[in-house]
């Protein structure tokens, strides 16, 4: 079986419509023949690797879209598999010496499942916390809404999600999960404010360099057609500012909004464009390319019958372990 282009886009409907792979180089659309894809249930995480679980057999492992095949790390078995929509983070390089933590965050309940990959008995846990929550008013509609983990990204031995631009959780391993807070001092916006509904965003992290960094999408109030800004921030801590940069090197960064995570691989070495930021729009249903240097953006049409997937388009990309690049 030929590898797809990688990085690409993943399309599963949810009626007899094949699986589509969107290839972000060439913009050519192809027929999803990777089998572990198709028969497994799977979830990708920002380092390429990817969680797959039999749903017959329970057996779980990950493996790496270059070679889905024979590139796979096993794993134990996992009984009750968590919701698809959950986020999958790595702390590491599972095929390292010292292995890595595998995380799974529910989205809509107060739940983590985790396992030490490369220790003496690797099992799944199930963990649930609680991070309070706030009540939510919309005219006469009253919900208390509980609190939840999303957007969890592995940084200095530990896993950080962001609460707000001056806020992040902590999540850490010793070797029960143990969750806390840090405060940065936020970031400075580089435009002009135009009324009261200036800006909302959507916001993630990533490593780069060994560096936490967070990409914000701007966007005119709630208007989500219209962008005003996309900014990637070096985040500080303690007395330093969050600043933001307009170079990440030879890198383009694959971001998934609707689960606040992103990937990133060499650009030039998977034909595509540098120092940018490849996102795939839930609103227009359009694959966005935004250079982050010369603050312009080209759009793609790329898949027009988003409302009818089984699940938001994910990206597959070459499984890595972050660290610096030319």
């Amino acid at each position: 079986m030929a590898n797809p282009s990688l990085p690409c886009l993943v399309f599963e409907y949810g009626d007899k419509r094949p699986t589509m792979l969107y290839g972000a180089a060439d913009g050519a659309r192809r027929p999803c023949e990777i089998d572990v894809l198709l028969t497994k249930q799977n979830w990708v995480s920002a380092h390429g690797w990817v969680l797959a679980r039999d749903p017959d057999t329970s057996a779980t492992f990950l493996w790496d879209p270059r070679d889905p095949e024979h590139g796979r790390v096993a794993l134990p078995s996992l009984a009750q598999a968590p919701a698809m929509g959950s986020d999958c983070v790595l702390s590491g390089d599972p095929t390292g010496p010292d292995g890595c933590t595998v995380v799974l965050t529910e989205p809509d309940e107060s739940v983590l499942w985790y396992c030490h990959v490369g220790s003496t008995a690797p099992k799944w846990a199930r963990h649930e916390y609680d991070l309070g929550g706030r009540l939510v008013v919309i005219k006469e509609f009253r919900c208390w809404q509980k609190g939840h983990i999303l957007g969890l990204t592995p940084y200095d031995g530990k896993f950080y999600y962001p609460i707000h631009h001056s806020k992040y959780g902590v999540l850490e391993f010793s070797p029960e999960p143990r969750l806390s807070t840090v405060k940065t001092k936020g970031i400075k916006l580089t435009f002009p404010p135009n009324d009261e509904d200036c800006a909302h965003s959507y916001y993630f992290l990533l490593d780069l360099d060994g560096k936490l960094h967070m990409v914000s999408i701007f966007f005119l109030g709630f208007d989500m057609h219209t962008i005003i800004d996309v900014a990637v921030y070096k985040m500080g801590f303690g007395r330093s500012r969050s600043v933001r940069v307009n170079n990440i090197g030879g890198r383009a960064i694959l971001a998934s909004i609707m689960s606040s995570s992103a990937a990133w691989c060499p650009a030039n070495k998977f034909k595509l464009r540098p120092n940018t930021l490849y996102w795939m729009s839930p609103f227009d249903k359009r694959l966005h390319v935004y250079d982050i240097g010369l603050n312009k953006e080209v759009v793609h049409e790329c898949e027009g019958t988003t409302s009818e997937l089984s699940r938001p388009p994910f990206w597959l990309v070459s499984a890595h372990h972050p660290g610096p690049i030319e």
